[in-house]
């Protein structure tokens, strides 16, 4: 008798994003810089599976594959002044390569079949409240650890290696919780939601959480008016960027209220002084930039600059521009210029147009509005936009949503 092996063959993409769903809350709680590196194994597992089953082709997303194109096509050509061209031109093909798994992996999710987003629902439930248990766990064994057996005070920087986990629980709480009230109810989801607040409440960042709730007001504001919630947010948007040229005469203002009204104002002010003086650098070049990634070398970015006068009479000081800005738009405005300002624009209302308004209190809608409020806080507090474990986080959140989100018939 003869026995036929069996060889395993993958039928469709779908499997692909199951195991998305259920690995990313664990990566993002045990190995969040690995992030990347799992969004790019899964598109080549879905280039490879096409290759062999001759489809289906071409990938169907035409007009963000044409922005990102032109965005990092950009971010190339600027290598040519930027500061430091080999570091310009290593990014953009950082950029490139997020970009490609983005596409590719927006239109595995853009394909997802009814039967199969019922699946997605489930695998992703599961991996979102193994995601926060381990990062509870690794919480409670820091506390532990600390206060326990080193017999010290916890302190914020103890719990710092979780600052990009909290990042990314406050982006994707919003689908985990779709999710979860899809398979549980809206009981379980609340419960969920309250959950991860609690848990970036425990987290050293500050931002993550403030995040969570910009995205929580957005969240009721779609619920009771979608195109209002969308409106808002593109205005939030165009204000972040016609603020930047007048930040040198604001910021003066904000440091001195800060500093009489925050106990501890160090790192808020800091944050700011870094805005006004990658702001005076920007209106050096606002058209074209300083080329792409200048602000890791920026001459001058390493030499303090005065901050604020502590009650005692004694100055705070602190580096004008360390390694990147902390803020998207003026990272973007200073390396890319006003011309990159417009395709990140572009990106920015083409992805609140394909965001749905079926009517009031739609929760896909909700939700969807929710993770952009969310990711554009973050990212206008936060880390440097180019680095590829945040791109990776902001692509596999707009993967995941799209997913979670998109209409199916429900007819197997």
């Amino acid at each position: 008798m003869t026995v036929i092996p069996y060889k395993f063959r993958l039928q469709s993409d779908s499997p692909v994003l199951f195991g998305l769903a259920f690995a990313i809350p664990t990566i993002a709680a045990l190995a969040p810089l690995q992030i990347s590196t799992v969004a790019i194994v899964a598109a080549l597992v879905v280039i490879i599976r096409r290759l062999v089953a001759r489809g289906p082709w071409p990938f169907i997303q035409a007009r963000i594959s044409l922005i990102l194109a032109a965005m990092v096509g950009w971010a190339t050509i600027s290598s040519t002044w930027a500061i430091d061209g080999t570091l310009s031109l290593i990014t953009a093909g950082r950029l490139l390569l997020a970009a490609s798994t983005l596409v590719i992996l927006i239109d595995v999710a853009s394909r997802l079949s009814a039967p199969d987003q019922k699946r997605f629902y489930r695998c992703l439930s599961a991996g979102a409240v193994i995601g926060i248990s381990l990062t509870l766990l690794s919480i409670g064994y820091v506390h532990i650890d600390t206060i326990w057996f080193q017999g010290k005070e916890m302190a914020e920087h103890e719990l710092g290696a979780l600052n990009r986990t909290a990042s990314i629980i406050a982006i994707f709480a919003w689908p985990w919780s779709l999710s979860i009230s899809r398979v549980y109810g809206n009981y379980v989801a609340t419960a969920f939601i309250a959950t991860v607040t609690a848990t970036l409440y425990f987290l050293a960042p500050l931002t993550p959480l403030i995040a969570l709730l910009v995205g929580s007001c957005a969240f009721v504001v779609a619920w009771k008016a979608t195109r209002l919630a969308k409106i808002l947010l593109l205005v939030v948007f165009a204000s972040c960027i016609l603020i930047v040229p007048f930040l040198n005469n604001l910021v003066p203002w904000i440091i001195e209220y800060l500093s009489e009204n925050l106990s501890n104002p160090i790192n808020t002010i800091h944050r700011f002084v870094i805005w006004q003086f990658a702001a005076e650098q920007i209106l050096e070049r606002p058209l074209i930039g300083w080329g792409l990634d200048a602000a890791r070398v920026f001459p001058g970015g390493n030499l303090d600059v005065f901050l604020f006068h502590l009650p005692t009479g004694a100055a705070v000081t602190g580096p004008a521009l360390p390694l990147h800005t902390h803020n998207a738009v003026i990272q973007i405005w200073l390396e890319l210029g006003l011309i990159g300002i417009a395709f990140f624009t572009i990106l920015f209302v083409w992805t609140i147009n394909t965001i749905a308004h079926i009517g009031d209190r739609n929760g896909n809608s909700a939700v969807s509005i929710a993770v952009v409020a969310t990711g554009l806080t973050i990212s206008q507090l936060g880390f440097g936009f180019w680095q590829g474990w945040w791109l990776a986080t902001l692509g596999l959140a707009a993967v995941t949503t799209t997913a979670t989100v998109r209409q199916c018939s429900w007819k197997t």
